[in-house]
């Protein structure tokens, strides 16, 4: 079977936004490069009648994102025809083992690997977002170990926005022990629950569909949200019915120039700021009651 390659090379601050939005329009996997300020994104759709259409949907919403406090910079999108095997081989290309933090190896699934002091998380992105190589993946795993060590375990942990599930799995491999992890996208609930299995974390993660808090239950003491910024400002006066007393809330998808705009949501809703953390342009933060 053939497939359209589709790369756009867009400003680092609108990255998650695109990508998300590519996946949106059924893409049938991503992947990106970084360099400097700028991220090229590469995504592929079935070769048939439907993708002229789905192009301009593309480069509407994209000249959308300003009225979301986005520049997605200069986009250069190109098209080009490829291969099954053509598709495999860039997964393979791009998707190589990552030390992260103290503890974890991310690793694809297909590889084999072997690690005597870190934890090996094995990850197949299938059309979702989230293998760790990204910044905002990376400050919030690194915060995770930072911050749920001992007398963490027996607490509940919600994860918003959980992709491929890899931040819930790195919290089952801390020690949670009752995880619910949430996602819009039907292909990412799919992808994060096959995941979970071979990481055979079943028992401690459970996978939702839902938008963010809707028609959740339950209370939790630690809230992770790998997000954009201005679904974080939308998701955080949604979280009071869901915290248990003295919880902590890890965002992250911050561009650091947004980083004011979601403390002064944060602190009118009465949070605090615990800590913060820092990679090129990316900014996570700590919040708590």
């Amino acid at each position: 079977m053939n497939w359209k390659e589709l790369s756009i090379e867009i400003g680092a601050e609108s990255f998650e936004a695109v990508a998300n939005i590519l996946n949106e329009l059924g893409s049938n996997g991503v992947v990106f490069e970084e360099c400097g300020d700028r991220v090229k994104i590469t995504a592929y759709y079935n070769n048939d009648e439907n993708f002229p259409g789905l192009l301009e949907t593309l480069k509407k919403r994209i000249n959308d994102l300003p009225a979301y406090a986005l520049n997605a910079g200069e986009t250069l999108i190109t098209v080009q025809e490829r291969k099954d095997e053509d598709w495999t081989s860039n997964w393979h290309k791009f998707f190589k083992p990552l030390e992260i933090g103290e503890k974890f190896i991310i690793a694809p699934s297909w590889e084999s690997l072997a690690d005597e002091e870190k934890k090996i998380i094995r990850i197949d992105p299938g059309m979702a977002f989230g293998i760790g190589s990204h910044e905002s993946t990376r400050l919030c795993i690194e915060l995770m170990e930072k911050h749920l060590g001992a007398g963490w375990e027996e607490k509940r942990m919600l994860d918003i926005g959980t992709g491929t599930g890899i931040l819930a799995i790195v919290a089952a491999y801390l020690g949670i022990k009752d995880i619910t992890a949430v996602d819009i996208d039907p292909l990412a609930v799919e992808a994060a629950r096959e995941n979970i299995r071979i990481n055979q974390v079943e028992g401690q993660v459970e996978v939702l569909q839902g938008d963010m808090t809707k028609n959740l239950n339950g209370k939790f003491s630690i809230i992770t949200a790998n997000l954009i910024h201005d679904l974080i400002i939308k998701l955080l006066p949604t979280l009071a019915p869901f915290l248990e007393e003295d919880p902590i809330i890890i965002l992250s998808g911050i561009i650091m120039k947004k980083r004011d705009l979601v403390l002064e949501k944060a602190y009118e809703l009465g949070y605090k700021l615990i800590d913060e953390q820092v990679l090129n342009d990316w900014v996570a933060l700590v919040i708590g009651k």
